[in-house]
């Protein structure tokens, strides 16, 4: 079985089965996160729309929540990705 070396949780895991998000945000997460972490994030994100009170159809509550799922996933530092 093939593994990757998390970004986020620093250790060899099973990767993701496909890009979760298009663009090349999402083949950075495809190359660099494992799907266990990927499935934390996943999980999160209801709570965070729910207790921010986002809403995705604003551009400016989109950008946010991209910027804390980069600080999540240990992206924080890249700025390349600003969508």
């Amino acid at each position: 079985m093939e593994t990757i070396l998390c970004s986020r949780c620093i250790e060899n895991k099973e990767p993701l089965s496909e890009q979760p998000l298009p663009g090349s945000m999402g083949e950075r997460i495809l190359e660099e996160i494992c799907s266990d972490c990927w499935g934390e994030w996943r999980e999160l994100v209801p709570q965070l729309i729910n207790h921010y009170g986002l809403n995705l159809g604003n551009p400016e509550h989109r950008r946010e929540l991209r910027r804390v799922m980069k600080e999540f996933l240990n992206f924080a530092d890249d700025e390349s990705d600003n969508t």
